[in-house]
């Protein structure tokens, strides 16, 4: 960390805030003052990623964050481990917006957010993370995918565990989906 403020005027001053390699912006006052701290950032030249952290985790915060210009959205309640991903996916240049947020979509479905992060498998999974998952997107079963890398069935089951948390998804159908978008397996 090289600072922290206490209002936007404040941020604005710092000099660390121009060179930042993330600003993490809590929204402690109204979403409205956060939001425009994020134009005023932006208008001055600020080109750092900005990460909100808040309370509200409704879809008009969502929304009103990413238009303003933030490229990452967590809910304060997170744990560690998902501010770490938050981070280093908004400081590599990726969207990322927690699963934990509930609200509308984007289409204005009434349902869950889906929530996302910007980037591929590739990307987001260690090197055993996305062997594991071309094999599930293929069809394969946790059990054959442990025989053929010699490692126990619950470990496939741990693996695809991290994969889906990851990738954000919930079933083997929509690893194939993305497989298929990326081009990874024919249909």
């Amino acid at each position: 960390m090289v600072g922290q403020s206490a209002d936007t005027g404040e941020l604005l001053g710092n000099p660390a805030t121009w060179k930042a390699d993330v600003i993490i912006l809590d929204m402690v006052l109204s979403k409205y003052a956060s939001f425009d701290a994020i134009q005023k950032l932006r208008n001055s030249g600020v080109k750092s990623p900005i990460l909100i952290l808040s309370n509200n985790g409704d879809s008009s915060a969502l929304q009103a964050a990413l238009n303003a210009g933030a490229q990452g959205f967590v809910p304060k309640q997170s744990g560690f481990t998902e501010m770490e991903s938050a981070i280093e996916a908004v400081a590599n240049g990726k969207t990322y917006v927690s699963p934990n947020v509930k609200a509308k979509d984007y289409n204005n479905k009434e349902e869950s957010v889906v929530p996302w992060v910007n980037g591929t498998s590739q990307d987001l999974l260690s090197k055993r993370e996305h062997e594991i998952f071309l094999m599930l997107a293929q069809g394969k079963k946790n059990r054959d995918i442990g025989k053929l890398l010699s490692i126990s069935t619950r470990t496939v089951d741990t693996h695809r565990a991290n994969i889906l948390k990851k990738l954000q998804m919930r079933s083997n159908a929509e690893l194939v989906r993305m497989a298929i978008s990326e081009g990874l397996i024919n249909v």
